[in-house]
């Protein structure tokens, strides 16, 4: 045997060793070309990035909740990857496949939590520390119980929901127990990993996640009512299905619902920010599943009462409006209720909350007309930060005594741009992306 071919078999088994340790090999095909990973991928390193800018800018309360979203929405990439480990049925045939998964998940989580807490230690914001512990608590109890049924990933949206109410509860959970419950449930998260089996149910959650978004609902079409106002809001609602019927019945009743029970117990829960934001959420999550499932726009081409693509993209912009002007409507009816019951109606700030909501939702229809893909929908929810941000930065300045004249001003300036980008947007909506007739 010549030296060269001395030399190569320890060379071709170095490279194979190689290749097995390296536990990120990979890693960004697994994580930032799945559709449902990147997704929340997108979202936790938009509120991380945000989380930065509020911190050095002094905005401690949304660099704190920023903060907490980016751990909350990571900890959804790391269950989805999880729920489609025990999806495939080849997974326990590939050698190291487990482990690099297991080791890519950690790696995620640990530098968002990282950064958030360097980023509070540098900056001196010890007392978030609380929040971004509790935050991870509530990240481990959910991927726990999605390793124990993949069915609760259905329920992902709930920890979106109680983001905003994390710094509430720090104040009545102590630190060390929640350093306790941390500890309790990665080791109980390790334990179930170590014999993670393969389950078909978890393809069933697999395979619904990326069509719905992850967001069971039970049948409302047979309600006359809910179907004549999905045929008002068709084609709009096509690619999300009864979800968004289910989301504008769920956000007022839950709102009043918390605004009865704040002003009953005094617990001062900004519960028309939440609204604001959760409704421009909402909004988004309209061109998020246009996207998610874009292979079904031919079907809804084919559809009748359609005059070819010209006839849909008005009938989907006219869809927009009309959802527009309902949930606009919704939170002019719970502006006013709320205030009629605390007794203290103020109708600037009505008209800024309506304003605002009015503004922030045209963006996202508008921009979100010209998405294409997950990441560019990934990206509007940048106007969902700033809209936050703009509220609550607005709000605290009328506590402070102050007046809202010129946010009604530039509430005008940001209406009239949020009506040029819907106009901008019905002219790119599917440009290319359908069969022009």
């Amino acid at each position: 045997m010549s030296a060269p071919e001395l030399n190569l078999v320890p060379a071709a088994t170095t490279n194979r060793a190689q290749q097995r340790l390296n536990p990120f090999r990979g890693m960004l095909r697994l994580w930032c070309f799945d559709i449902g990973s990147v997704s929340f991928l997108g979202v936790g390193l938009l509120g991380v990035i945000l989380a930065c800018l509020a911190a050095v800018n002094g905005k401690n309360d949304s660099a704190e909740l920023l903060f907490s979203m980016g751990i909350v929405s990571s900890s959804a990439a790391v269950a989805w990857q999880l729920i489609r480990l025990m999806a495939s049925e080849c997974s326990q045939l590939i050698p190291h496949y487990r482990r690099h998964i297991y080791i890519q998940s950690i790696t995620v989580l640990a530098s968002v939590v990282a950064i958030g807490v360097l980023c509070c230690l540098a900056l001196g914001l010890t007392s978030s520390l609380a929040s971004l512990v509790l935050a991870l608590v509530m990240s481990f109890a959910f991927i726990w119980l999605c390793l124990l049924s993949t069915q609760w990933f259905y329920a992902s949206f709930l920890l979106f929901v109680l983001v905003p109410f994390i710094s509430l509860m720090t104040a009545h959970i102590p630190l060390w127990f929640s350093v306790i419950a941390l500890m309790v449930l990665g080791g109980v998260i390790i334990r179930v990993c170590r014999a993670l089996p393969w389950r078909s149910e978890a393809r069933t959650v697999y395979l619904n996640g990326l069509e719905m978004g992850w967001f069971w609902l039970p049948n409302l079409q047979s309600m006359r009512i809910l179907s004549r106002f999905e045929r008002y809001l068709h084609p709009t609602n096509f690619f999300i299905g009864p979800m968004l019927t289910a989301l504008l019945l769920l956000l007022p009743v839950a709102c009043l619902t918390l605004g009865v029970l704040s002003h009953q117990f005094h617990w001062n829960i900004p519960v028309l920010l939440l609204l604001a934001q959760f409704s421009v959420i909402m909004c988004s999550m309209v061109h998020w599943s246009r996207v998610q499932r874009s292979r079904s726009t031919e079907t809804l081409l084919l559809m009748p009462g359609f005059d070819g693509r010209t006839g849909l993209i008005a009938a989907f912009c006219r869809g927009q409006q009309r959802l527009l002007n309902v949930v606009v409507g919704i939170m002019l009816a719970c502006t006013l209720l709320l205030g009629w019951l605390d007794g203290e109606l103020n109708m600037q700030l009505v008209g800024h909350l309506v304003l605002s909501t009015y503004w922030a939702c045209a963006l996202i229809f508008g921009f979100g007309c010209m998405c294409r893909r997950v990441w560019h929908v990934t990206l509007t929810m940048m106007i969902v930060a700033a809209h936050s941000l703009w509220v609550s930065i607005s709000l605290a300045s009328l506590r402070d005594g102050g007046n809202l004249d010129d946010w009604f001003i530039w509430d005008f300036v940001l209406m009239l741009l949020g009506n040029l980008v819907l106009i901008w947007g019905k002219k790119t909506l599917w440009k290319g992306d359908v069969i022009h007739g």
